[in-house]
């Protein structure tokens, strides 16, 4: 990476994937509440909704869906992409600069593949929820496909 432009904007991309994940995360958690209240049909309370999982971190997000999946691959995966995910917020940047301030061309150069793989396991995760999303909404809205036709 020739300049810090170019490190930054591999940072941000790679952020940019973290925060889908995260997205994705909240998405799936949020459907599985409300189909969990339409299955409950009011016999006792539940007050759960995607409010409830809105600011919470990447881990608490992970703990919660595992609740709703028995995919212990993903789960075990999106808890090894937190730390990625932390290391690209906290301490990515800092590395690439010295005590004096000064951006260090070749730490950036070191970091760029795991950069990369961040973004790209960003993009595997993501991809992985929506199956379960998309899996979650079929059963929500076609369960009882079959029973209109």
């Amino acid at each position: 990476m020739k300049t810090e432009n170019e490190f930054f904007q591999k940072v941000a991309l790679g952020m940019a994937g973290c925060q889908r994940v995260e997205q994705h995360l909240k998405l799936f958690i949020n459907e599985a509440y409300a189909f969990a209240k339409e299955c409950i049909n009011g016999r006792m309370a539940f007050h759960f909704s995607g409010e409830d999982v809105e600011d919470l971190p990447l881990g608490r997000l992970i703990h919660i869906f595992h609740k709703f999946s028995d995919d212990l691959e993903l789960v075990k995966d999106l808890k090894r992409f937190t730390g990625e995910r932390n290391f690209l917020s906290h301490t990515a940047i800092t590395h690439c600069y010295d005590y004096g301030g000064d951006y260090s061309e070749l730490t950036a150069i070191d970091l760029k593949p795991r950069l990369m793989q961040i973004e790209k396991d960003a993009q595997s995760l993501v991809e992985r929820i929506y199956q379960h999303y998309g899996k979650l909404l079929c059963e929500r809205y076609f369960e009882n496909l079959d029973e209109v036709k």
